[in-house]
């Protein structure tokens, strides 16, 4: 056995003859990757007899590639300090509900009390909402820090609204803007101004609006000058507005909502925050008292410094961690079921396919997944690439790249199924609560502890159960011991357990009685449908590149996890449904001749190079009609 130029540790004895086995010889067909494989002449080592008759078989009869061998092993080492953590470390529990209801707040207006229950079916305080509403009633500024999920936005919404309700003579549209809230994201701010209207249903003087990137501008002024009570929106627009638009106005505000602020800072946003603050404290009439609030799951240097420009004398609110000495803890909610998958490389594809299987193998048809990936061409290819071949599933894809109208449509979308698969990357792992979400698969790790907490954190929220899936390759199983430095325990799911459930597809009356052939299988036809669709290889290849664009640079800190160099290249191909080599997909070492281009039209040499050229006799200086022509001596100088 011999790995090919391809990298792929193809195993060329492994070829499928249809005589012998004629199950598998209808399914992989011929191999079209032929025609790109290694040349060898009749003067090389490898030329035998024996090494002409498998080739012409490969022609006639196809290949499997080894996808089950020469894959990497899990370091000992990890494996032994894993064992050893498990019986030392503690996970930090937090309690999520307090013992109190909103009808123990006295300061609550029955209205509320009752819109609460009958609209959106809360009663119960969480552990934030009942350390932070008394804070905020008593008009104080306040740091709130509490882990996602937790009920932060009713925590602040609420005081709000009953503040503003109870001002006598009735607000209306046209006294001016008396609350903002900055959001990091369209899709966090659509659905903190659908709880905005659930809430201010029985307060109908009490204007919301929303101002968020990718409509238009003309219609949100014309909207800003009818009047606007509650504004929430996202930094730049926000900034564009107070930059531009004369008709809004913070001389009358009272509220102040940072939410989500460590992700803004993430997302380099502070310069923008900063200019809204600036603008804020210009305009700020010092009759009018403003209190401001700011939110944050984790407590960065940034956020710190953030907190010194907004707040004055804040109260600190730290609902992540009560009862815990360790700052290093990262708070998890109990109802979340965490597991890791170590899968090599050639497997990924069949054991994503596997996972995403296993729901409907359990009959659990209601279900919803969120899958993160890394950039958004994978995002692309994987929801193409499993829309064609996983028809049994309902694909929807998120990312930053789409419209405003499609953002939108996806969400909605997603969020009034009763069952699907969201491709997503970073843009959808703060804040959004999408309802049913049970499971969480991070198919490309994050880079952080912290940014694991935040992306597991769209499940599991107000006390419902879900799981996390985390995939992880053997050379990145290091990671485990991160998570569990911080707290964050997880427990193996063994590769072969996810694939069993591929043998639930329909692989056309053919028999497969085990996983493994299931699995060659599925990768079989997942590389077929790339091969000849034009589309979703292109798809495919740019999903690739950018996923080593990617992968190459990660900070140097997570190095020791995630190391570019520990990558083999061919292997990851593989995980795309590629059967191109890595120079071949291009963006990787130096480019070499792809031999499918070898029937595209050649530019002849003279058509290359500038348009018009120099005549070598052509002179920048005039000659004289006396000129002998011969070479003029250099006269010395005296």
């Amino acid at each position: 056995m011999f790995c090919d130029e391809f990298g792929d540790g193809l195993d060329n004895n492994y070829v499928i003859n249809p005589e012998k086995d004629p199950v598998n010889s209808k399914t992989f067909g011929v191999n079209k990757r032929s025609k790109f494989g290694r040349k060898e002449n009749g003067n090389g080592p490898k030329s035998n007899g024996k090494n002409q008759k498998r080739n012409s078989d490969d022609k006639n009869n196809g290949y499997v590639s080894a996808m089950f061998r020469n894959n990497p092993q899990v370091p000992v080492g990890v494996i032994n300090k894993q064992a050893e953590n498990q019986t030392v470390i503690k996970k930090n529990k937090n309690s999520l509900f307090s013992t109190s209801t909103f009808k123990d707040l006295t300061d609550l207006h029955p209205h509320m009390v009752a819109n609460l229950e009958q609209t959106l079916g809360v009663t119960k305080l969480t552990t934030v909402q009942s350390q932070a509403i008394p804070v905020l009633y008593s008009g104080k500024d306040a740091m709130i820090q509490s882990e996602t999920g937790s009920g932060k936005t009713f925590a602040y919404a609420v005081p709000l609204i009953e503040s503003l309700h109870k001002i006598r003579p009735k607000l209306s549209r046209t006294d001016g803007l008396r609350a903002l809230i900055i959001l990091p994201t369209r899709e966090l701010a659509l659905q903190t101004y659908d709880n905005f209207i659930k809430l201010l249903k029985p307060y109908t003087w009490l204007v919301p609006g929303m101002f968020t990137g990718g409509e238009k501008r003309k219609s949100e002024k014309a909207r800003m000058r009818k009047g606007i009570t509650i504004l929430i929106g996202t930094p730049g627009r926000l900034l564009d507005h107070t930059m531009n638009t004369k008709s809004i106005s913070f001389k009358s505000l009272q509220w102040l909502i940072i939410d989500e602020a460590d992700r803004m800072l993430d997302l380099g946003y502070e310069k923008d925050i900063t200019s809204i603050l600036s603008a804020v404290d210009e305009q700020r009439d010092e009759s009018i008292s403003r209190q401001t609030i700011l939110l944050s799951a984790t407590l960065s240097e940034g956020v710190q410094r953030l907190a010194g420009l907004s707040l004055k004398d804040p109260v600190h609110i730290d609902a992540s961690s009560i009862g815990v000495s360790d700052p290093e803890c990262l708070a998890i909610p109990d109802s979340l079921m965490q597991y890791y998958v170590i899968a090599p490389p050639k497997l990924r594809l069949v054991t994503l396919s596997g996972v995403l299987l296993q729901k409907l193998q359990k009959g659990q048809n209601s279900s919803k997944t969120l899958v993160f990936m890394a950039t958004q061409d994978m995002v692309d290819f994987y929801t193409e690439l499993l829309t064609t071949v996983l028809t049994c599933l309902t694909m929807f894809k998120l990312h930053g790249n789409m419209t405003q109208v499609e953002r939108m449509d996806v969400f909605k979308s997603f969020k009034a199924a009763n069952h699907g698969v969201l491709f997503c990357t970073d843009v959808a792992s703060r804040g959004l609560d999408l309802p049913l979400v049970d499971r969480i698969i991070q198919f490309n790790a994050p880079i952080t502890p912290t940014d694991y907490v935040h992306r597991v954190g769209r499940t599991a929220r107000v006390g419902q159960k879900g799981e996390a899936i985390l995939f992880l390759t053997p050379h990145e199983a290091l990671f485990i011991a991160k998570l569990q430095d911080h707290s964050i325990i997880a427990s193996e799911l063994k590769m072969d357990k996810c694939l069993t459930s591929i043998l639930t597809m329909e692989f056309e009356g053919e028999y497969v009685k085990t996983a493994e052939m299931a699995a060659n299988i599925l990768q079989s036809r997942m590389e077929t449908a790339v091969v000849e669709q034009d589309r979703l290889h292109e798809l495919g290849c740019n999903g690739f590149k950018s996923w080593v664009r990617s992968y190459a640079s990660y900070p140097k800190s997570s190095r020791e996890v995630f190391n570019f160099k520990d990558c083999h290249l061919g292997h990851y191909a593989k995980s795309f449904a590629l059967r191109d080599a890595p120079r071949i997909i291009g963006g990787i070492g130096k480019p070499k001749k792809d031999p499918r281009m070898k029937n595209q039209r050649k530019i002849p040499k003279s058509d290359s190079g500038p348009l018009f050229k120099k005549r070598k006799s052509d002179k920048i200086g005039s000659t004289s009609e006396f000129d002998s022509g011969m070479k003029a001596k250099k006269r010395k100088m005296n």
